[in-house]
């Protein structure tokens, strides 16, 4: 998944949701390791769920990414000169 997420540009997603924290942290690392750009996120629908954003950092952090690895810590710019 990570190579074919490389060869197409794209990220993958470290959601934050207590429900939806399905890219663990070893899954983090195997990203990284393979060159594949993350986007943590809260998956939130409401201003209370922002909160969430802790744990998708959380989980980012303990598969040893750091803030050039999270695409959304870029500025605007970069983030929209990586699309193809």
């Amino acid at each position: 998944m990570f190579e074919a997420a490389r060869e197409h540009g794209k990220a993958v997603e470290v959601n934050g949701l207590p429900d939806r924290l399905d890219l663990r942290d070893e899954h983090v690392r195997l990203a990284i390791e393979a060159g594949v750009p993350l986007a943590v996120s809260t998956d939130a629908h409401s201003v209370r769920g922002l909160g969430n954003m802790i744990l998708g950092v959380a989980t980012a952090r303990r598969g040893w990414a750091t803030a050039a690895d999270v695409v959304n810590t870029r500025p605007l710019a970069e983030i929209l000169a990586l699309r193809p």
